[in-house]
């Protein structure tokens, strides 16, 4: 996992839970999502949604993500966009 997305994941994260009214606590990439940082479905998708215009990326758009990555772990959703990016500036493939 690259780290660089990291901060941009953490900083999505403490902005939901502020905005629900949460104390910050800490974002590390082995943290689970529902049960460490207490996140449910909506506050998923709202860190969802705060990540696709931070990043200019839908991952479940993205031919290049898979969609059964679960995501359980910070980790999981880092390495979810990481996947997006990396498959949205890869050059088409060239038909022959």
């Amino acid at each position: 996992m690259n780290e660089s997305l990291l901060p941009v994941v953490r900083k999505a994260i403490l902005t939901v839970l502020h905005d629900t009214g949460r104390s910050a606590q800490a974002v590390e990439s082995g943290h689970l999502l529902s049960t460490d940082i207490g996140l449910d479905s909506l506050d998923l998708a709202q860190t969802i949604v705060l990540l696709e215009r931070e990043l200019a990326c839908d991952p479940f758009r993205s031919a290049g993500s898979s969609p059964t990555l679960r995501m359980r772990t910070v980790g999981d959703l880092v390495t979810l966009y990481e996947a997006a990016l990396s498959a949205a500036t890869l050059p088409p493939a060239l038909d022959h």
